[in-house]
This record gives C-alpha cells, sequence and structure tokens, in this order.
C-alpha cells in the first residue's frame, strides 16, 4: 500500500523520480554543502551525460534537480555524483491531471487524518497525497479503503524533520517533492491536518467553485499568480475537551483573530512554482492573499499537542459546523 522513495542515503538523495511532465526529478534536502554536479545518462549510452538543472531553495532547506530533456531510460538511470556512477531505480507516480489536490506530511496522526481526508473530500477535493514520517506502518491498514478507491496515494516519507545544515527539511522536501511530481495538477493545498479549509459563502459548496468564483470576480490572471495564499485562524481547548479519534473538535468554536503575518497555508499552482517553504512560495510567481470574507483555514492548534491550546478566549467562529458531517463515526 505504500510507495517507497528512491533513497540514496549516501548522497542524501530522498527520490529520483520522473514527473507527470516527464522531467527527470531529484530532491533532496540542503545537506551536506556544496551541493554535488550531478549528471544522468541512460545505460545504452553512458557517454552521453546530461547535467541537471540545480534549483536551490533559498531558506535553505531543499535541492531540487531538474533535467528537462531526461535521457532515454525505463525503470532505470545511470546518475553521475560528483563523478561518482550510481545506477538507480526511478519513481513514477500517478498524473492528476487539472485535478486538485491535497498533500501533507504526518507522523504519528492515526486518530486524526481520516477526519481530514472526509471534511475535505465533502469540499471537492479529489486526491490526497500523504507521506507518512511515522516509524509505525499502519497508515496503509487505516487507510486502506481511500487507497484502493485511489483517493490517498500513501508515500513513505522516513526521513528527518530537522537536519542540522538544511533545518527543517522534512516538511519541504516533501511539499517541493509534491509541486515537481504533480506538475500537471490544477492546485496542490499544502496544509496540515490540524488544519481545515473554511469557505465563507455558504452557497458555494467546493473549494474549486470559491477559487473560481474569486477568479472571475478579481478578474485575476491565474497565469501570473504562483498560489492561492489563505489565512489562519487559531482554535482553542482551554476546557480540554477529549478530541481523539472522534469528530468533536469541529466542535470546538473558541478561537483567535485572523492572523495576519505569518501561518498563511496555499494552494499552489504547480507550473508558477520554483521553489516553496511551509507557509510560502520562496521563488515563482507572486502569491495572492485571499480575503478572510470569502476563505480561510481553521487551524485546531491542540490535536495530538496536549502542551499547547490551551488559551482562553471570549472569541467564537461557528462558521465551519454547516459544512462537518457528524454522522460518520471514528474510532
Amino acid at each position: 500500500m505504500y510507495h517507497y522513495p528512491v533513497h540514496l542515503a549516501d548522497y542524501h538523495v530522498y527520490d529520483v523520480f520522473c514527473s507527470d511532465d516527464n522531467k527527470l526529478v531529484i530532491i533532496m534536502p540542503a545537506e551536506p554543502t556544496p551541493p554535488p554536479k550531478i549528471e544522468a545518462c541512460s545505460r545504452r549510452s553512458e557517454g552521453v551525460r546530461e547535467e541537471f538543472e540545480l534549483i536551490v531553495g533559498p531558506h535553505g532547506h531543499v535541492l531540487i534537480y531538474r533535467l528537462d530533456h531526461a535521457p532515454d531510460f525505463e525503470e532505470v538511470v545511470v546518475l553521475y555524483i560528483d563523478g561518482i556512477r550510481v545506477e538507480t531505480a526511478v519513481s513514477k507516480y500517478p498524473h492528476y491531471p487539472d485535478e486538485i489536490i491535497m498533500s501533507t506530511i504526518v507522523k504519528n496522526e492515526d486518530a486524526f487524518i481520516r477526519q481530514w481526508i472526509d471534511y475535505h473530500l465533502g469540499l471537492g477535493i479529489s486526491r490526497f497525497i500523504i507521506y507518512d514520517n511515522s516509524a509505525n506502518q499502519t497508515l496503509g491498514e487505516l487507510l486502506s479503503s481511500y487507497i484502493s478507491e485511489k483517493i490517498v496515494y500513501l508515500i513513505k516519507w522516513q526521513y528527518p524533520y530537522r537536519l542540522e545544515c538544511s533545518g527543517i527539511s522534512g516538511q519541504v522536501t516533501q511539499q517541493n517533492h509534491s509541486i515537481y511530481a504533480f506538475q500537471k495538477s490544477k492546485y496542490i493545498g499544502l496544509f496540515d491536518i490540524d488544519e481545515y479549509v473554511n469557505p465563507q459563502l455558504p452557497a458555494i459548496k467546493t473549494i474549486g467553485s470559491m477559487l473560481d468564483h474569486i477568479i472571475r470576480r478579481d478578474e485575476i490572471d491565474v497565469g501570473e499568480i504562483s498560489s492561492f495564499r489563505l489565512l489562519n485562524k487559531f482554535f482553542y481547548n482551554p476546557c480540554q475537551i477529549p478530541v481523539r479519534g472522534g469528530q468533536n473538535f469541529l466542535r470546538i468554536v473558541s478561537c483567535g483573530d485572523i492572523v495576519r503575518g505569518g501561518h498563511e497555508k496555499n494552494f499552489v499552482i504547480p507550473g508558477n512554482v520554483k521553489t516553496f517553504s511551509v507557509h510560502m512560495v520562496t521563488s515563482g510567481k507572486e502569491m495572492f492573499t485571499v480575503s478572510e470574507k470569502d476563505m480561510f483555514f481553521n487551524h485546531y492548534y491542540f490535536l495530538n499537542k496536549i502542551t499547547r491550546g490551551t488559551d482562553a478566549t471570549e472569541l467564537e467562529d461557528r462558521s465551519i459546523l454547516s459544512r462537518v458531517d457528524f454522522s460518520k463515526q471514528y474510532h
């Protein structure tokens, strides 16, 4: 049920893959430094090497190597990494052309992941790329029905979340991996599973319809932007209401104000992004910030984190409740 990326541990390579636009791509943390020179060729013509374009994330978390004119290969390619010959398999991923998908990294989130998937299915998201950073192997069984229905594509991303040189590379490599693997998708939502997209116009039922509405109303040229950036609203659980295993946390309405600086999340337009880092496009076209009157996301800050999200607040927000199917049961 899992896809295992092509991990070349000796060279810090997290995956070697063929993207859906037929490019050969290597994703790795920005570690060690300086970045290696990487070339590729097929086994049938090793005398002809092509050098990868190197894209460096400005925040220092990720290196992306891309070869626009990939050599003739099928399942195996020959790499030369700083002159050392490495023969390796090549990952291939499903194609989701013109679909709105979501991508996330999780670690020991079994109690909350199905709720997140089901809620966003209700908002019209058709596919979920789940990168499992857990040490155990339980998600494959837990999500088996979603996997068999091709709703979830599960990737074992068992790499360190933080590294000495490249910092929070575990998540940033995951985000850029999705952007480059699924270039032909329409939008990729890069959210955590304690973050729930909350459209604010009741008559509009899906995220896609909401984005189409914003594009028409504001006369946006999507060829000139890299993402739709959503603002964050923290939700708190000061009474320590039990939340594990069900959806009770979605009934919690204590919240803060919309956060104006920081903590944003995005639906990226993958072809318009060169690098991404957690909350923002770090190189590419301009981000478009969505008004909170149209859509933001509820951040249930306390899920699986018992030491945070206990702030007392007088603010409440019930706007998500009409979009939740509380008849679903989770155990």
